[in-house]
């Protein structure tokens, strides 16, 4: 009863808090995410999002994702996490299409979830003998709680403000957060430096990563409820990271040297996980004035991103190989090439720098990893994920349920909440090009932005305004672009560099904004495990050899090249029906010349790297220089 009491007294104050949560984040964040309902996609990342929900969310077995709650221990170890996942990537789908049937499923889920709870709060799935311990493979115990608290706490965060809540609704949602503290209060009873508790670190594969990545939840939870305890569990993992026999020393050593392949085992999605959580507790502890305390978090957080990014990001946005970070620049084009989870894992961790710094060379990668890696890992049908995407050879799509078919829906759900976002000053950025509506009926503004992006460089924004209104429209011109035009109504064109170029004036209801960013075929020379070799983009594309686009003449892709003299054009062409994969497919045709006798000259359809392989057939994206 004391439990239920204190449950529905958070629930009340959970608006207030939000209230205040919103005022800090404008005043400290650089720049804020937004509610998924406000924006709507178009084009090529619109129909990703729509198969995303339509053919992986809505069709998922509820059962398979339950089973290892009601039947412990589950048939794998770690087959807890896949709940969680599905319930963080519904509810924000959720958020933005209003989709009843997926609400029905999350609630239901929610609910057979709950049920499964035991008294102490365990909410895991193993048999009591093997809880918390390292047998059999266990060691992922904490790592299912991490994802249960995920789901049950982005169902409790996504449905509290939709204003279409009913009394069942608010009864599932103080049920949830019931379940969330009871399962965190066993952790924290569990692990500790108390007499009788055990070591967090040792209880966790991968050097302690996967079970402190519950960090994450952990600090959300202490935002939802203020509970203290939670806060300074939070603490503790920071503590036994460093001084923990079995802990990673995630900080000093990414402090020291900056190397995460030097960095506890390298494991890439289990590291980043934690760097998450860890920005996630840096602005917790900034927004409550000791930001000092919390300083080394967000220095080792940016150390272990530049790296990334420098020595361990392939062309395409993806990171690690066989699921871990390699000495810089072993970036292997085939075999186990960026696990989805750890391409999800890094747009995560870059969006989280992004909101704190509002620094372009973020975005910058986060373009590349969604328009790149991101879409290549999703079947462009949306019902199944690569666990490994490599960048020659054939795909692995799969429909069934394991650690990245489970990852990557995150992935996409996550896109309305970051192609725009407001700056502290109420600023809007337009961050990623897409066909898309903001409509943030709060503040009266409405943007459409119609482009074909990313095939096409033109970009329109319409204004819709309630009244006339001063604030700034912040643009980000794209690290491939050396300079872009920007004509604001029948204005004079401007001039504008990469970076983010800044509009601030007054704006009436009905203004535009246009945007050309001149995109053209560009020649990557390869380095390191690529020398003497070359890939091909178009703008935020990476192009690829598709087998499926083979002419009838030419027997295998390894018997054409491109001109050596450098001179490639290159025509963006719609895929013509019967022949696409969905109705907008571009092709990007070029100049190839064979390589068999008799040598000549031939016009070749490229496809991006998000749609190569998609139909099953032979690609590559380096290709020997001519």
């Amino acid at each position: 009863m004391r439990r239920l009491t204190f449950v529905i007294v958070i629930l009340v104050l959970v608006r207030c808090w939000e209230m205040v949560e919103s005022q800090q984040i404008n005043q400290l964040d650089a720049t804020q995410f937004l509610h998924p309902s406000a924006v709507k996609l178009g084009g090529l990342l619109g129909y990703r999002f729509q198969v995303n929900e339509r053919n992986r969310l809505l069709p998922m077995d509820e059962k398979a994702l339950l089973s290892g709650f009601r039947n412990r221990p589950g048939v794998q170890a770690w087959i807890g996490e896949h709940v969680g996942k599905w319930l963080h990537a519904a509810v924000l789908t959720w958020q933005n299409t209003g989709n009843q049937e997926l609400k029905g499923k999350i609630e239901r889920i929610v609910r057979e979830l709950i049920a499964t709870q035991e008294p102490d709060g365990y909410l895991g799935t193993y048999d009591f003998p093997t809880r918390w311990t390292m047998e059999k493979e266990r060691g992922w115990d904490v790592w299912v709680h991490k994802y249960v608290l995920i789901g049950l706490l982005s169902y409790v965060k996504g449905t509290r403000d939709t204003g279409q809540g009913t009394s069942n609704d608010d009864e599932l949602k103080r049920k949830a957060l019931d379940a969330s503290c009871k399962a965190a209060d066993l952790i924290l009873r569990t692990f500790g430096t108390g007499e009788g508790q055990l070591d967090l670190m040792e209880r966790s594969t991968h050097v302690g990563m996967a079970s402190s990545s519950i960090l994450q939840p952990m600090v959300w939870l202490y935002r939802l409820t203020g509970d203290k305890r939670y806060l300074d569990f939070c603490r503790y993992i920071v503590w036994a990271w460093e001084h923990s026999p079995r802990g990673p020393r995630l900080l000093s050593s990414l402090l020291s040297h900056g190397d995460v392949h030097r960095t506890a085992n390298a494991k890439a999605y289990e590291m980043m996980s934690c760097l998450v959580g860890a920005l996630e507790l840096y602005r917790t502890l900034r927004d409550e004035g000791k930001e000092e305390e919390g300083k080394a978090l967000l220095l080792a957080s940016k150390r272990a991103w530049d790296d990334i990014a420098e020595n361990h990001l392939y062309i395409t946005g993806g990171t690690s190989l066989g699921e871990f970070f390699q000495p810089d620049h072993h970036l292997p084009n085939d075999g186990a090439v960026s696990e989805t989870c750890a391409t999800v894992t890094l747009l995560q961790f870059t969006l989280e720098l992004f909101r704190l710094t509002g620094e372009a060379k973020y975005m910058d990668i986060a373009e590349r990893t969604v328009f790149n890696h991101l879409l290549a890992a999703q079947h462009p049908k949306g019902d199944s994920w690569c666990y490994f995407t490599p960048l020659e050879g054939q795909k692995g799509y799969g429909r069934g349920i394991n650690c990245c078919t489970s990852s990557g829906p995150r992935g996409i759900a996550l896109l309305p909440t970051f192609l725009y976002t407001i700056d502290r000053d109420g600023g809007i950025r337009i961050n990623l090009f897409a066909a898309s509506q903001l409509n943030l009926k709060e503040l009266g503004i409405g943007i459409e932005q119609q482009t074909d992006y990313p095939y096409d460089g033109t970009v329109i924004l319409k204004l819709r305004l309630d009244k006339p209104k001063e604030f700034a429209i912040r643009i980000r011109v794209p690290n491939w672009c050396e300079t872009a035009e920007v004509k604001v109504n029948d204005e004079k064109p401007m001039k504008v560099g990469k970076g983010y170029f800044e509009l601030k004036r007054s704006w009436l209801n009905g203004d535009t904004v246009e945007i050309d960013l001149p995109i053209k075929l560009t020649v990557v020379n390869g380095t390191h495990t690529n020398e003497g070799k070359l890939a091909l983009t178009y703008g935020s594309l990476v192009l690829a050899f598709d087998q499926r686009f083979l002419p009838a003449e030419v027997q295998s892709l390894k018997d054409i090249s491109i001109p050596s003299d450098g001179q490639i054009p290159l025509k963006v062409v719609q895929v013509k029906n019967g022949e696409a994969i969905w109705e907008g497919e571009r092709a990007f045709e070029i100049e190839v010349v064979t390589l068999t006798e008799p040598k000549r000259k031939l016009v070749f359809p490229l496809t991006d790297f998000a749609h190569a392989s998609s139909k099953g057939t032979q690609f590559f994206v380096w290709i020997p220089k001519p």
